[in-house]
This record gives structure tokens, sequence and C-alpha cells, in this order.
């Protein structure tokens, strides 16, 4: 039997050293990129002082951590890997079929750069939209439905219970998201910064196949900008409906999607993560369909398209692109589960798992 390998102070070190030069050049490649910054409008919080904040613990905490825990994962570092990589396309004098194999990456190679690529991707956005949108307007969120609330109980003293609650679901509709968008992304934020054994996170393998990566990318910013433009949806807020009753019946179904596909990425926990295997895991919601969270998120797009059938003012030839609009919408989230389950099931635990959760979307159906 081999002996194994134990984590010496070297292994440390370099990987140590390796993290924080990658990690650096990475966070000021962030800093510098545009597409970011010129889209900030508040100019409340800058994003990039949360990655710089993480930076600055990271190179206080990881070497304490890293001699004291001595994880295996030090031998199987994934910066070390990539400047590694890089180091190999400077090397000179070598014959064109060596330079052609130094730029064609192995597969550990390529595991190594799209999952630092995919936690720089999502960790930036999460960071973007939690200091752009999210945090600056938490506090006016939660006094809006406070004095909603209030206003709520005087039309159910004075015209009823429901003309109260139905008032007060149209009024809080789109705050209610709002919230539960807060609570995901800071979810989203924090599975990406916490790729470790310590978390109960450590990313075992990522997707690179390019159906999967850009099916899931196109639905994040700024990726989204070119994909919204060719797909175009409605606001997060539905269009106004006459009737009363029908738009608070969309509201309220428009609310429980999102809640329900925040107890998906709750449940998921630390796991919660793009394309990545992170470890199955098989609780509620889980252990009822395979994707809990994308059925909210398809519940979602029909809901929200419903009110554009319900205006005068588009013809029969926009009804046919909202329609086309719509299942495009349906089938991107499709592919991410398929593509999803793909590069899982070469997991023996989600083939099991597949075995006891037999149903994707809808239970005994689909």
């Amino acid at each position: 039997m081999a002996k194994e390998k134990t984590v010496t102070n070297r292994d440390i070190g370099r990987h140590y050293l390796a993290s924080i030069i990658l990690y650096t050049i990475l966070l000021f490649a962030v800093m510098l990129c545009p597409v970011y910054y010129n889209n900030i409008t508040n100019n409340k919080i800058d994003y990039s002082v949360i990655l710089g904040f993480y930076l600055a613990v990271y190179t206080i905490a990881a070497p304490i951590i890293y001699l004291v825990f001595r994880p295996k994962s030090v031998l199987d570092s994934r910066p070390l890997t990539i400047l590694g990589y890089i180091k190999k396309q400077f090397v000179r004098g070598l014959p064109i079929e060596a330079y052609l194999n130094n730029i064609t990456p192995t597969e550990k190679e390529k595991q190594a750069m799209m999952i630092v690529f995919m936690q720089v991707f999502f960790a930036t956005y999460s960071a973007h939209v939690l200091c752009e949108t999210y945090i600056p307007n938490l506090k006016y969120n939660l006094d809006f439905i406070l004095v909603m609330l209030q206003q709520a109980l005087f039309y159910t003293s004075t015209d009823g219970i429901w003309a109260g609650l139905s008032q007060f679901i149209i009024d809080t509709g789109d705050i209610w998201l709002k919230i539960i968008f807060t609570i995901t992304t800071f979810v989203y934020l924090f599975s990406y910064l916490s790729d470790s054994v310590f978390t109960k996170n450590k990313i075992k393998s990522i997707d690179t196949t390019p159906l999967g990566v850009l099916s899931c990318l196109c639905c994040y910013f700024p990726v989204s900008i070119l994909t919204l433009s060719f797909i175009r949806v409605t606001e997060e807020n539905l269009l106004p409906v006459n009737n009363t009753t029908l738009l608070t019946i969309l509201n309220l179904v428009v609310i429980f999607a999102n809640i329900g596909s925040l107890i998906a990425i709750l449940r998921l926990g630390t796991k919660a993560g793009n394309l990545t295997n992170r470890g199955i895991v098989t609780g509620f919601p889980y252990n009822v369909i395979r994707h809990p969270d994308y059925t909210m998120q398809i519940i979602y797009i029909i809901t929200t398209s419903i009110p554009l059938y319900l205006t005068n003012n588009n013809g029969i030839f926009d009804k046919i692109m909202m329609t086309l609009t719509t299942f495009a919408w349906i089938y991107i989230y499709y592919l991410r589960s398929i593509t999803e389950e793909r590069h899982l099931i070469q997991d023996e635990k989600y083939q099991e798992y597949c075995k006891k959760v037999r149903y994707r979307f809808i239970p005994k159906l689909f």
C-alpha cells in the first residue's frame, strides 16, 4: 500500500504564495473592469471593498489555518496549477508540437482555471448586485413593508379582510422579491468565497462543457446584457391588471415561487453554486424533485408573462413573440438542468440519488 503523502511546510508555502499572487491579480482585474463600474449608479457601497476585505482576511488567516490543520487540498493546489500552466506558455526553444501541447490544457488545468473563473465571476456578480441595489435599499424596503402593513390594517378595518390583504400583497409584491433576492445573493456570495473543507463546500469538480457554461452564464450579468437583447423579459414587477383578484393571485404565486426558490437555495447552504459538484444534498425539497430551484424559476417566468396577454396594447404578433420568449427562457433552465445532471451523474452518490428521486421538475410526472 502506497504511503499517504504528508503536507509539508514547503507545500503550504508554495500554495499560499501562489494563491496570494493569483487572487491579487484577479482582484485588480475586477477593479479595473469597466463593465461593472459603469453600471454602479448609487456609489454608496464599492463592492471591491468586500472582495478586498476577503483577500486581506485570507492573507492573514490562511497560513495559520494551513499550518494548524494541514488540509490535503494543499497538495492539489489550483493556484499552483494555473500559474504552472501560464508559466508553460513562456518556455522558449520548443518545437511547434510542444508549443501546441503547452497551449492545450490538461483536464486538471482546465478544471482549475474554470473553477477559479466561476468563483471570480459569481463572487463579483453577487457582490456587485448586493452593493449596487440590495444593501443600499434594504432599510427602505423593510420600512416600506411596515408602512404598507399599517395601511392594510386600516383597509381591513374599513373594507374587510380581503381588501386589506389584497392591497398589501399588491403593494409589497416587488419588495418581497427584492428581500428574497438579497438573501439568496448573499448565500451565493458566501458559497463562492468559502471553497473549503471546513465549510463543507469544497468544489469536487466543475462542468467545463461549452453548452453547460453558456446556458448558465447567459442568465447573469454582464452576459445577460447580450441574452436580454435577443430574449426580452418583463420587469420584476407585474404589469398592471385591471382585475384586483387576479393581480393579487399573480403576485401571490410570484412571491411563493421565489420563497420556494429561497428554500431550495438555503437547503443547499454553502453548496449553492452553479456548474459545480460540491456534494449531494438529499433533504427537502431535493427529496421531492431534483431541481426545485429551477422549477420555481420556471413558475416565476410563466406567471410574470401572464399579464402580457391581458393587456390590450399588444397585437397577435407581439403575443406570439412573447410566447416564444417565455419558452426560450424555460428551455434555458431546462438546458441548465440536463447539463448539470450530465456533470453530476459522474458522481456515484448522485447516481444513487437519481434512483431515489426520479423526477426533475414535477413529482410523479416529469
